[in-house]
């Protein structure tokens, strides 16, 4: 196992760095109060007595997520600063190859970090869209780390079953009985067997004991990795990315002396 050294920002929580972010602010205090104001004489005025009290929250709320998108950005940016990597707000997911950046609609890649450790080229970005309309809306979001490597191999997707969002590429492939209530394997027709070379029994056992816990997805020369949710805070920071080097250091030779044709866009399934 290789060791890998990176800095973590000074951002224990992102959420109760918000907040104590907020507290100390009087620019927060005046908002509120006047925010209070404000809907109580107008609420009374329109006659809506039972909002008096709710009414003013959601200006705190409002304020609350601005805060945090501010705080959410510093924690980022710190990170790729502190250890010399670059940083931008945005990227278009429709410059992404992978099959997760073809699902569903409002699709939003962000906070994003590229660099190198121990020589490999890797990136670190956030993402998120949604699926439905209305009160049926249902947002998914991500952190995701991806690898560059020097091999090429077929478009391949690894489905961790505790998500709650699962994705087929192409053909379901079988599993020994032992992983089939753990992972989903799948991969386009007729590249099976090289789906099987790299997820073999012995990978499937580390992932397992390590509590690995993420889809991974390997396309146009990419491993990328899908953490389930928002990083909050350093020291999340710091265990899922060690994780996730963990994988690409099990992965590494095998992934650099793979030497498959690219495959194009495969038909998916939900």
């Amino acid at each position: 196992m290789k060791n890998y050294y990176f800095i973590t920002p000074e951002i224990k929580s992102i959420g109760r760095a918000t907040m104590e972010y907020i507290w100390k602010r009087w620019q927060f205090w005046g908002i509120l109060a006047g925010a209070i104001i404000s809907s109580v004489i107008i609420l009374i005025l329109l006659g809506v007595y039972e909002m008096i009290f709710a009414f003013p929250f959601f200006f705190v709320f409002l304020y609350f997520i601005l805060i945090e998108s501010k705080i959410r950005i510093l924690f980022w940016k710190q990170f790729a600063e502190l250890n010399g990597w670059k940083y931008k707000d945005r990227s278009d997911p429709s410059q992404e190859q992978g099959i997760m950046f073809r699902q569903g609609h409002g699709r939003i890649i962000h906070h994003c970090i590229e660099g190198m450790i121990d020589e490999r080229n890797f990136r670190i970005f956030n993402y998120n869209f949604s699926i439905g309309s209305g009160k049926h809306r249902k947002t998914y979001f991500y952190t995701i780390f991806a690898f560059k490597f020097d091999g090429t191999f077929p478009h391949i997707y690894l489905n961790d079953k505790a998500y709650s969002y699962s994705i087929r590429i192409g053909e379901s492939i079988p599993l020994p009985t032992e992983f089939e209530k753990s992972f989903s394997l799948s991969a386009p027709k007729e590249y099976e067997i090289e789906a099987l070379e790299i997820f073999t029994p012995d990978v499937l056992v580390s992932l397992l004991d390590n509590k690995f816990g993420h889809d991974v997805e390997f396309v146009n020369q990419e491993m990328l990795i899908f953490f389930d949710g928002q990083i909050s805070g350093s020291e999340q920071l710091e265990r899922e990315f060690k994780r996730a080097l963990g994988l690409e250091d099990l992965l590494d030779e095998k992934l650099d002396r793979f030497k498959t044709e690219p495959i194009g866009d495969m038909p998916t399934s939900l």
